[in-house]
């Protein structure tokens, strides 16, 4: 009788040294601008084994040599990224976010902007786009206009993917109203749903990194990026807000955070919009000429904006082309 194979090596015996776990940190803020905190090394060590055992290697230092060294496919730097990342979403999620989109902000766009442009940043698996989608339909209909065009991007592959396939359990969909859900959504196999052909055909999701990417857009009108912030440091977060949202955001745009997350004490962009009750900022008048010169934000002889690597995107800050 053959005798079943034993677990791989790796199993038996790795650990995740102290040292190397910094050095993972460390890779990690550089690719993703995520800060991850002492604590974390269990953690980290549980989501990379998987990695481990399928590339046969003995130790999380091999791993790590293995996407420092000139080796790494960019595939497998995708799958770290996937693995780092945390995605946790849902329908609905913070309900008075859509409660002031469909009832102040989406009919005061719709008075006075020809086109409406929604980026959800750190899409995850795609729950807020589609949750936009609705909103945005139910409220172009009653105004009588044209539906706001709207994109999702996150820097995991893997969550992409899934955004765009749009087949969502009860866990997600616990809030999504019974009239809502018959008109977007098709039941499938296990109990459950996918959004309808027509809904998933009317949004876009992209892979994006939003630190290395341009913006999707030029002049959006609203930006959601909420439980996002959670994970950067000050700085990273000042780079984002100040140097990368502040020239991607039309004059009149809105920024939405989540209901654990500020902007106050770092941003000179953005001001709370106190009277719509939620976490939400807009874009100060004069904020063009404070996001030149944000942290990280610099302009090169010719005029072209840098990003917070460096990289030049356009003169003017043009957005050329966009996958986070």
């Amino acid at each position: 009788m053959n005798t079943p194979p034993g677990p791989a090596p790796v199993l038996a015996g790795a650990t995740l040294a102290q040292d190397t776990f910094d050095k993972f940190r460390a890779l990690i803020y550089q690719k993703t601008g995520i800060h991850m905190r002492e604590g974390k090394q269990i953690l980290i060590a549980n989501r990379l084994r998987k990695r481990l055992v399928h590339l046969k290697l003995a130790s999380y230092e091999e791993y790590y040599s293995l996407l420092t060294a000139g080796r790494c496919s960019d595939a497998e730097m995708a799958q770290f990224i996937d693995a780092v990342s945390t995605n946790e979403t849902y329908f609905f999620r913070e309900g008075n976010h859509f409660t002031a989109l469909s009832t102040t902000i989406l009919p005061e766009l719709f008075r006075t902007q020809g086109r409406v442009r929604i980026w959800s940043a750190g899409c995850s698996t795609g729950e807020e786009v589609y949750t936009l989608r609705i909103v945005a339909d139910q409220a172009a209909r009653a105004a009588g206009v044209r539906e706001p065009e709207i994109v999702g991007t996150d820097i995991s592959t893997t969550v992409i993917s899934r955004a765009r396939g749009g087949i969502y359990k009860d866990r997600a969909l616990r809030l999504v109203p019974p009239e809502l859900l018959k008109t977007y959504f098709v039941p499938v196999d296990n109990g459950a749903f996918q959004v309808s052909a027509e809904a998933r055909a009317r949004v876009e999701f992209r892979v994006h990194n939003l630190f290395t990417d341009p913006p999707p857009w030029e002049g959006v009108n609203i930006i959601f990026c909420r439980n996002v912030m959670i994970y950067f440091d000050k700085p990273t977060q000042t780079k984002l807000v100040d140097g990368i949202f502040a020239r991607a955001i039309h004059p009149d745009g809105y920024l939405f955070i989540g209901h654990s997350e500020s902007l106050s004490g770092f941003t000179k962009c953005f001001t709370y919009a106190s009277a719509l009750k939620a976490p939400i900022y807009r874009r100060k008048k004069d904020a063009a000429a404070v996001a030149r010169d944000a942290p990280g934000v610099t302009l090169d002889a010719a005029g072209a904006v840098r990003d917070v690597f460096g990289t030049a995107k356009g003169a003017g800050g043009t957005a050329r082309e966009g996958t986070l």
